[in-house]
């Protein structure tokens, strides 16, 4: 019976390092002992006989109980976000943990709930190129797809990424959800998922022009006010504006100001060129949420 306390402390131990692993974020441990192990079990009895002499002690048979293959599957992170621009592939880390109690090789499979589906892929976190293996840091070389684990045994985890692209021409703000499913084949009933949420980032220009006055008598002059904001999530590169001068108006001479700060007409370098009455202002890259202001004079005719 000191043995069977004995085992009885080994367990208890064993599944409070399990609690304290799973409250960690760590993989919680295998579904117990290794498949097919035996575990066998005698009882003995001691006595004496009337005259208080002790006699040999007396053991039972052995009991004998195999402990049966069980398939368990974690896939963590449970769930993540991610954003990037069209055409963009955004990665997300993901560990396929075998909780079972034998080796196991786990399906892959990557699953988009948009119509129509973002493409999905998966890829082996095994360093190629000249990365690190099972860092969960995607490198350019880490290109070897994955369709399963392959064997991985008790408590040993395989590592991967999720490869979600942004389709091109998505509009800022649309969303899918890329779904990793990992299925034992030891046992299909078994497996275990993980959901990735990726939002697209995209520029979203826009431009107003206002006069400051209402009316004007000819030779009186006006000022025009061109607002552009970039009220996107991503930045917008190479913009330029452009704005033709009406035929009823003179433009007046270098007085193109671009966010306050005086330019030139001439193609000289400074981002603005006024020709044959056509205003051109490379503005560059304008962020996510900035914007400015340009004015310019003109004298009505």
């Amino acid at each position: 019976m000191r043995w069977l306390r004995a085992v009885s402390f080994h367990a208890s131990a064993l599944g409070a390092l399990c609690l304290i692993m799973t409250a960690w974020g760590l993989p919680a441990c295998a579904q117990g002992t290794a498949a097919g192990t035996v575990i066998q079990n005698t009882a003995t009895v001691n006595f004496n006989n009337a005259s208080g002499q002790a006699q040999p002690a007396v053991t039972s048979n052995a009991a004998a109980v195999t402990v049966s293959r069980v398939a368990a599957v974690q896939a963590a992170p449970a769930s993540g976000a991610g954003e990037g621009q069209a055409g963009e592939v955004v990665y997300y880390a993901v560990s396929v943990t075998n909780q079972g109690n034998a080796a196991d090789t786990f399906s892959l499979a990557a699953s988009s709930a948009s119509s129509p589906a973002w493409t999905a892929a998966i890829y082996k976190d095994d360093g190629a190129g000249g990365g690190t293996a099972n860092d969960g840091v995607h490198q350019p070389g880490e290109t070897n797809l994955a369709s399963s684990t392959g064997s991985v045994a008790a408590d040993a985890a395989f590592k991967c990424f999720v490869a979600v692209t942004v389709p091109t021409g998505a509009a800022s703000g649309a969303a899918d959800t890329t779904t990793l499913t990992a299925t034992s084949q030891f046992d299909a009933a078994k497996h275990a998922s993980a959901a990735f949420t990726t939002t697209a980032k995209a520029a979203n220009m826009s431009v107003t022009k206002a006069v400051d006055k209402a009316q004007a008598a000819p030779g009186e002059t006006i000022r025009y006010t061109i607002t552009y904001t970039n009220g996107g999530t991503a930045s917008a590169t190479n913009v330029v504006l452009t704005d033709t001068i009406p035929a009823a108006v003179d433009y007046v001479a270098n007085s193109v100001r671009v966010n306050g700060v005086a330019k030139t007409d001439a193609a000289d370098g400074d981002s603005v060129t006024v020709a044959s009455g056509v205003t051109t202002i490379n503005l560059g890259t304008i962020a996510a949420a900035a914007g400015g202001t340009i004015t310019f004079d003109a004298k009505v005719k």
